[in-house]
């Protein structure tokens, strides 16, 4: 009885986040406002005054149920194609980012609480994965450019990847005793590079099966298979799980989606993970805000306040590393470095890791404290600033950045209440309530009306054309998604011509790709 009753307890409380997720989603769409951060706050505003059980982020959970989605499902966007243009960049933010991160912030840490550097090196290592959630979030909204929205989360995904290497190296010498450097190392490349060869092998074994197969629910299934087999198996093997993970994800969506998946199914298998890691994310931030609401501060205000500064500090490392980009022929801006130096969030994978960290290590408490105070700083303060950044800064697009003139205002007014009185005017037409002739002659004074107030936006906001281009985009894959469920209808009452249908629906689903993820923006160099 008690196990049931725990059960449904358990149900009960995830049912109750999700509803609050997708409660916020909708609040945050509306007010344009970061996604991950809303919902930390709710869980803030959930947590303090306790209006639901406290809900104990695992860490066990954590690591083998929600971590594989979240770096499979980045994994899986980012190709090797656009990887190759930008690796050594790429490379030398996440090798030398991580291990400066490491160092500057657990020298600080060891300092701070008077303790051996492998102790310190424990906190340095975990704070230093990034999550960019929120950040690409507010690019794509803003419209970065290609380039810095591919550095950031390329260097975040494979950041974490070392970091969370680097970590288990040091906690093993933090527990172990007298500390080895060079074993140290070692132990770095046999779980990096055992990791990432045992995930490339498992892609790029998926890649050749999806080959055979042409049935998107099999598909999807293999993909699931491939990104937790991947992290189990390296477990077992004693190798970096994560490195496993995202190596698979980007063979499998370098090679297996590109080459061996019908468009249908490579839809389908984006939207599944698009999903997953929607799910994820939003259980995962809220249960962030939750927690952190029953942290004591009064007595960790201060710890809190150095960790944070510790941590620009080393994300500051980014500087120096760029003048080495930069030297060989890298291209990074000045004012990209300082949106990579503001945009370095912290988030669920350094809670993680502190949350697993075991009752042996004497810092345990301080190191949790500390890292929720860094998360909580920067998903709230740097997250939701970072878009003021980009707009002070002229990286956000002239195409989204709108202008807020009262005259721009009135004239989407007009525009809006103009669209709405072209849509009455197809209802009424419908209903063949009035004469043809009169609609029509209504019809036509107000494309006009609507024709003269966009000209008027254009002129007041330059880029409004590309726009207008983009809701017509969204309106055709609206009907290309029509066309397609009526195929399906009509399929489903005929055994008859099955390859001409499947070929009919091959073609919406190259429109509807070509639609979505066809070139957006510049590359900005």
């Amino acid at each position: 009885m008690n196990a049931t009753a725990t059960t449904e307890t358990n149900f009960t409380q995830f049912f109750t986040l999700i509803l609050a997720a997708f409660a916020v989603s909708l609040v945050s769409r509306r007010l344009r406002f970061p996604y991950a951060i809303s919902l930390v706050v709710t869980g803030l505003i959930i947590g303090i005054p306790r209006l639901m059980p406290r809900v104990h982020l695992d860490p066990d959970i954590l690591m083998t149920v929600f971590l594989p989605p979240l770096l499979f499902e980045s994994a899986l966007n980012l190709h090797l194609d656009l990887l190759k243009k930008d690796w050594m960049p790429i490379t030398l933010y996440t090798l030398l980012g991580t291990a400066a991160s490491t160092l500057i912030v657990g020298m600080g840490f060891s300092a701070l609480m008077h303790v051996p550097y492998a102790q310190g090196m424990v906190f340095g290592a975990l704070i230093s994965t990034t999550d960019p959630i929120s950040v690409i979030a507010v690019f794509r909204r803003l419209g970065a450019g290609k380039r810095l929205t591919l550095l950031i989360e390329a260097e975040s995904l494979f950041n974490d990847a070392a970091a969370v290497v680097v970590f288990t190296v040091v906690v093993g010498l933090a527990l172990g005793g007298q500390a080895n450097w060079g074993m140290a190392g070692l132990n770095f490349m046999r779980l990096a590079l055992g990791g990432v060869l045992l995930g490339a092998t498992l892609g790029a074994l998926a890649s050749r099966l999806h080959y055979e197969l042409d049935d998107h629910l099999i598909e999807i299934t293999l993909t699931t298979v491939v990104a937790y087999g991947s992290y189990l198996a390296a477990d077992r093997l004693h190798v970096s799980g994560v490195m496993a993970v995202v190596a698979s994800g980007v063979t499998l969506g370098s090679m297996g989606m590109q080459t061996s998946m019908s468009p249908g199914t490579r839809l389908a298998v984006a939207a599944f993970w698009e999903y997953a890691a929607f799910v994820v994310n939003s259980i995962v931030f809220l249960l962030i805000g939750i927690e952190v609401a029953y942290i004591h501060w009064l007595h960790w205000l201060p710890l809190a306040a150095i960790c944070a500064a510790l941590v620009l500090c080393g994300r500051s490392a980014i500087y120096p590393i760029s003048w080495l980009v930069n030297r060989l022929g890298g291209r990074i801006p000045l004012r990209w470095q300082h949106v990579m130096v503001w945009g370095g969030l912290r988030g669920a994978l350094s809670m993680a890791l502190a949350l697993g960290l075991s009752t042996k290590y004497a810092l345990r408490e301080p190191v949790i404290a500390g890292t929720f105070a860094v998360v909580l700083f920067s998903l709230l303060i740097q997250g939701s600033t970072v878009g003021l950044l980009l707009q002070r800064l002229g990286l956000a697009s002239p195409r989204t950045a709108r202008a807020s003139s009262p005259e721009l205002k009135n004239i989407e007014a007009s525009l809006e209440a103009a669209r709405g009185g072209l849509e009455e005017l197809e209802r009424l037409s419908a209903m063949e309530a009035h004469p043809a002739w009169a609609l029509q002659q209504l019809r036509e004074e107000y494309l006009d009306r609507v024709g003269a107030l966009q000209r008027d936006l254009e002129h007041l906001q330059p880029g409004y054309a590309t726009q207008a281009e983009l809701s017509v985009n969204s309106a055709r894959i609206a009907l290309l998604l029509g066309e397609k469920s009526a195929l399906a209808e009509a399929r489903k009452r005929t055994e008859e011509a099955a390859d001409e249908y499947r070929k009919i629906a091959d073609d919406i689903d190259r429109k509807l790709l070509n639609l979505r993820h066809g070139p957006e923006g510049s590359s900005d160099a």
